[in-house]
């Protein structure tokens, strides 16, 4: 999950986004080696369950002490099976999180300005399922064939086929991110390839 900061105009702002499996990390790896400033929108939201704090109590008294780890963090393996299958569990943990989200990346950004940098790039995947193509100067989608990526999420991650579906099920469909992404990054070979397309792709958009 994601959520958009309090805009800075002085700043050059990309998104980028993609599927689950799609190799949208990769592609944000590979921008950050070139020396770009990329925020990964997803990092800070999981901070949000995993740092002891509001969020973990907030999260806490809307779902049960159920979802509690002995750690005293969140289950997150727990909540995550709930709110995919449900809505309005989803909904209110979003709530819950994006507003802390929000002003982590604010931070950055200053961060980013105070450093005299023009450009950031938001990692989040979840930046069409929420309706933040508007916050970009330009959105770049990450592509991959179903199969691969069901095939990398169980491979990398330990996950099974029911868990990455339902994940996908929740997301915009490929089709959609054709639709409305300014660019597209296809990761259908090598990284080396992958490397290539992502770094043409991140010009063409700072350049259309």
């Amino acid at each position: 999950m994601s959520s958009s900061p309090t805009l800075c105009p002085s700043l050059l702002r990309l998104g980028l986004t993609g599927g689950i499996g799609s190799g949208k990390s990769t592609v944000a790896a590979i921008w950050r080696e070139a020396g770009h400033r990329v925020i990964d929108l997803d990092a800070h939201s999981r901070a949000v369950l995993d740092t002891p704090g509001e969020g973990i109590e907030e999260a806490v008294a809307r779902f049960g002490e159920t979802y509690r780890a002995p750690s005293g963090t969140i289950d997150r393996a727990a909540l995550a099976a709930l709110v995919f299958a449900d809505a309005a569990a989803r909904t209110d943990l979003e709530q819950i999180v994006l507003s802390r989200v929000a002003q982590a990346v604010s931070h950055e950004e200053a961060d980013a300005v105070a450093a005299g940098e023009r450009l950031v790039i938001h990692d989040s995947p979840l930046l069409l399922e929420q309706d933040k193509d508007g916050d970009y100067q330009a959105v770049v989608a990450v592509l991959a064939r179903r199969a691969d990526r069901i095939e990398r999420v169980q491979r990398d991650r330990g996950k099974d086929r029911d868990y990455v579906e339902s994940i996908m099920a929740v997301q915009v469909t490929d089709v959609e991110r054709i639709r409305r992404a300014d660019r597209l990054v296809l990761n259908t070979s090598s990284r080396a390839v992958l490397e290539k397309r992502a770094l043409r792709a991140l010009s063409r958009a700072l350049h259309a």
